[in-house]
């Protein structure tokens, strides 16, 4: 007697989501924020992050990690949309890709290569030692040689698969998928390439998600729902070190401890940001114990700023500090902290002349070192690293004197597992290279018809449609 087989059934309801039809749907190619989000609804990853930044498993099993070797066991027997059985060959191949494209290549910088092994494992190499490699492995998994140009449409084994229908491209729900299917079963993508304001269709509801990470600085009223998604954005001020009165620690440290940070988040940046007395991500799970080692409160401490001061002259009662203040023009967000930060000096004495600049001319005069102090943001990878501030060339590393800090050897040694978090936030504090404000926010916009609580965070945005509900499928 044949065994019976229930064929599983697409599930009835329907969403949509906004994309660039100009930019493509390859994960190792799509240049912006709105297709790169989309990858969490096709593709799964060994490891993702929750909202602490901490790595969770998803095609993981376990890991070992051995000085500069990494081995990763995988789900076995796992297959993809079209049946593919997944094997170390398609996560050798993904990691390949990834390491190649724009937006996974800064956060797997500091891995070489990964190999397939005999035992259902893969193993990476890592170029040095760091304890926070997991976080790394954050890249799409795809089935190797479907994601081969900007134009392919690459297989994965998550919750959908990519659908064509003539011309209307939608995604379907992945019926092979290994675990519980969302209650939507076609994803609608909606091309807003034309719309200069594609926020306002989600209160219209012709669209039901809009995400924007809020780079340029501006947002708009819309009357919808919505939650703030916690980006790894540093904004920070950097310190030209070779000013007379700069190279002085102890005036570096009063500039930070002269600074609201709470403030800052609240008014600068409406509410999209966090302030941050240390240079991690306030949201990363490691924060908290760096934390204990700070020496300032997000509110700042003037009182100790002004007796840091008093101790060579300067302050309130003294002479005054004077210094020149650049950061990029076209930002509002910039724009606003650096006039709140050069109010909140002036109750030091500290007289700051604020100068807006073209992204380009920001970046001609702090190389050339033309500037007291400068505000910009950054965006650190997802491991944590701070080598863009500690390597001789990194992007952020302007004005930072290496033979007097200790700060960034403090770094390192950190990094590879040889120390703790706060020996290295006790030499922080103490060489104060430059000063960490605030971590932004983006903004993750959705329809009143979605009645659940959005767990969502930037490189996972729909990862728990699941567990979603939607008022107009309730009966």
């Amino acid at each position: 007697m044949e065994e019976e087989t229930t064929e599983a059934v697409l599930p009835g309801g329907s969403l949509s989501v906004p994309y660039l039809s100009e930019d493509s749907l390859n994960p190792f190619y799509s240049e912006t924020v709105l297709n790169s989000s989309l990858s969490s609804l096709v593709f799964r990853s060994l490891y993702r992050l929750d909202t602490s930044f901490s790595p969770v498993k998803d095609l993981a099993v376990s890991e070992s990690l051995s000085g500069q070797s990494l081995k990763v066991y995988f789900i076995e027997d796992l297959v993809f949309s079209d049946g593919g059985v997944l094997t170390g060959a398609d996560i050798v191949y993904s990691f390949d890709c990834a390491k190649s494209s724009v937006r996974y290549s800064a956060a797997l910088s500091g891995i070489s290569s990964c190999s397939e092994a005999s035992d259902g494992s893969v193993v990476f190499t890592l170029k040095n030692e760091d304890v926070n490699v997991l976080n790394a492995l954050i890249f799409p998994i795809v089935k190797n040689g479907t994601a081969g140009n900007e134009g392919f449409l690459p297989i994965g084994n998550g919750f959908y698969q990519y659908s064509q229908d003539g011309i209307r491209l939608s995604l379907k729900a992945n019926l092979k998928y290994a675990g519980t299917l969302p209650e939507i079963g076609t994803v609608r993508l909606t091309d807003v390439s034309r719309n200069t304001q594609p926020e306002n269709l989600v209160a219209a509801q012709e669209i039901d998600f809009f995400y924007s990470d809020l780079s340029d600085g501006s947002i708009t009223g819309v009357n919808t729902s919505g939650t703030g998604i916690y980006l790894n954005n540093l904004v920070y001020m950097g310190v030209n070190h070779s000013n007379v009165d700069l190279v002085l620690a102890s005036f570096r440290q009063a500039i930070s401890l002269g600074i609201d940070r709470q403030a800052l988040s609240e008014s600068a940046f409406r509410g999209y940001a966090r302030g941050a007395v240390v240079p991690f991500n306030t949201s990363w799970s490691g924060y908290s114990s760096s934390l204990s080692f700070a020496n300032v409160s997000l509110s700042g401490d003037k009182q100790k700023a002004q007796e840091l001061l008093a101790e060579r002259g300067f302050g309130v009662d003294g002479n005054p500090l004077n210094f020149t203040l650049v950061c990029n023009e076209s930002n509002s967000f910039i724009r606003n902290t650096a006039n709140e930060v050069a109010s909140a000096l002036k109750s030091l004495n500290i007289n700051v002349t604020v100068q807006f600049l073209s992204s380009e001319k920001l970046k001609s005069t702090v190389r050339s070192g033309l500037y007291d102090l400068y505000i910009a943001e950054i965006k650190l990878p997802s491991t944590m690293d701070l080598s863009a501030f500690f390597s001789y060339g990194g992007d952020a590393s302007s004005g930072i004197i290496f033979d007097n800090c200790t700060s960034d050897e403090a770094y390192f040694s950190y990094k590879k597992g040889e120390t703790g978090i706060d020996e290295f936030i006790t030499a922080f504090n103490k060489d104060m290279p430059f000063i960490p404000l605030v971590y932004r926010n983006g903004r993750f916009l959705y329809t009143r018809r979605i009645i659940s609580e959005l767990t969502a965070t930037e490189g996972f945005l729909y990862s728990d449609i699941y567990k979603w509900t939607f008022s107009d499928m309730i009966s």
